[in-house]
C-alpha cells in the first residue's frame, strides 16, 4: 500500500515538481492549493505525510498546521522561505515534526519526507476496544485472541482503525490500496464483509459499521 501524501502548495509549477517526484518514488500525492481546501482534503481522507507551504491563500501555513493537530499526529512537513532561527523554532513549537527552506533540494525532500513517514511508522499499534492491530508485526487480535486476516484485510482494518471514528468511502479504501488504479471498489465489500465474519468468530462485538451514503466507519 503506498505512502499518500498531500501536498499544500499554491504555485502550481511546484505542485507539478513534486507531484511527478513523490510519484516516482513510489508515493500517491494529492494536492491543495489553498489553507481551505487542504484542511477539507484532510478532514476527508487518511494521509502518512502532509507538506505545507508557509504562505498558502485563505489559510495561511500554521493555521492549516493548527487544524491538523486537532485531529491527529500525522507528519507535517513545513515549506518555508524563510531562514531565521527564530521561524524555525516557531514552526516546530506550533506541531511541525520538520522544514525545510525554499529553493530546495529534491533528493533532500525525498529524504525527509522517508524518515518522517517511517518514523511514525515505527511499532505503530492502533488499539479500539478489544481490537488490537500491529502494522510492524502484521499482528492482530480481538479479546487476546489472534485474527488470522489475509494482506488486503489486514490492510483494510488498519487503514479503518487507524482513522476510527471517520466514515471513509470505499472508492477512498480502494485507491489507498490500489493508488490511481482503483479497480473494483467492490472488492472493498467482499473484504469487508470477511473481515465481519472472521472477527464475529473471535467477538460478539461489532466493529465496522456501514454508514449509508458515507462508507465504513471504526467507532472508537
Amino acid at each position: 500500500m503506498n505512502s499518500k501524501i498531500l501536498i499544500c502548495e499554491d504555485e502550481k509549477n511546484i505542485v507539478t515538481l513534486l507531484k511527478a517526484e513523490l510519484e516516482r518514488a513510489g508515493y500517491a500525492a494529492d494536492a491543495a492549493y489553498d489553507g481551505e481546501e487542504a484542511v477539507r482534503l484532510f478532514s476527508e481522507r487518511v494521509y502518512d505525510l502532509v507538506l505545507i507551504d508557509l504562505m498558502l491563500p485563505l489559510k495561511n501555513g500554521l493555521e492549516v498546521l493548527r487544524e491538523l493537530r486537532k485531529t491527529g499526529e500525522t507528519p507535517a512537513i513545513i515549506l518555508t522561505a524563510r531562514k531565521d532561527t527564530y521561524d524555525k523554532v516557531l514552526l516546530l513549537k506550533s506541531g511541525a515534526d520538520d522544514y525545510i527552506t525554499k529553493p530546495f533540494d529534491t533528493l533532500e525532500l525525498l529524504a525527509r519526507i522517508e524518515r518522517n513517514i517511517e518514523r511514525g511508522r515505527v511499532g505503530q499499534n492502533v488499539s479500539v476496544r478489544d481490537l488490537s492491530i500491529n502494522s510492524e508485526s502484521f499482528i492482530c487480535s480481538v479479546c487476546g485472541r489472534p485474527l488470522s486476516l489475509t494482506k488486503t484485510e489486514f490492510e483494510i482494518l488498519f487503514f479503518l482503525c487507524r482513522s476510527a471514528d471517520k466514515a471513509l468511502p470505499r472508492e477512498i479504501i480502494a485507491h489507498r490500496l490500489y493508488g490511481e488504479h482503483v479497480g473494483d471498489s467492490n472488492v472493498v465489500d467482499v473484504n469487508i464483509k470477511n473481515i465481519r465474519k472472521k472477527i464475529a468468530e473471535l467477538s460478539a462485538d461489532t466493529y465496522i459499521e456501514t454508514i449509508r451514503g458515507k462508507g465504513y466507519v471504526v467507532r472508537s
